[in-house]
């Protein structure tokens, strides 16, 4: 079982990744981004240095301070450019 605060922060790193997506390829592609997020976290070397946590955010234990800026980051410039900008046509 996952606990509350992995479920919300993979959540809205998520969302913001999505977000982004969409922003940048259009609602119908949207999901490629997070898709392809997520499948590299699965085959990417361990996390023991700064960049490759940032890259495996989403399975990061929740305390992870990494995975908890990522998607902070995600988030914030996500939303941030759907609003602006709105889903690409």
């Amino acid at each position: 079982m996952a606990t509350t605060a992995f479920v919300v922060r993979d959540s809205a790193g998520l969302m913001g990744s999505v977000a982004l997506g969409a922003a940048l390829s259009g609602g119908q592609y949207a999901w490629t981004l997070p898709f392809a997020w997520l499948s590299f976290s699965f085959f990417a070397p361990a996390p023991t240095s700064t960049p490759m946590q940032v890259a495996t955010w989403m399975l990061l234990p929740p305390g992870a301070a990494a995975g908890t800026w990522t998607a902070l980051a995600l988030t914030v410039v996500g939303t941030a450019a759907y609003a602006v900008a709105g889903p690409r046509r």
